[in-house]
């Protein structure tokens, strides 16, 4: 398994940095790429935070992100 941090949605954004900015609205997941699928991928997550980095929660998931909701991928995570 691959450790990844998805951002969603459009635009680039990063938590660090003076330009650093993540829009309101927007989900940040954290957690462990399970596998890529034709669809999007399938992810085991760690937590999930909001537009400040603050964590909404640390419950485990796996989920299946559809690469459309999908802005990028940041491989080695936070």
């Amino acid at each position: 398994m691959e450790r990844v941090t998805v951002f969603l949605r459009t635009s680039l954004f990063s938590f660090g940095g003076p330009e650093a900015h993540l829009p309101v609205g927007v989900m940040v997941v954290e957690g462990n790429l399970v596998d890529r699928v034709a669809g999007g991928i399938v992810l085991e997550t760690d937590r999930l935070l909001d537009e400040r980095g603050r964590e909404l929660s640390a419950a485990g998931l796996k989920i299946q992100l559809p690469w459309s909701k999908i802005d990028h991928i940041l491989e080695g995570g936070a």
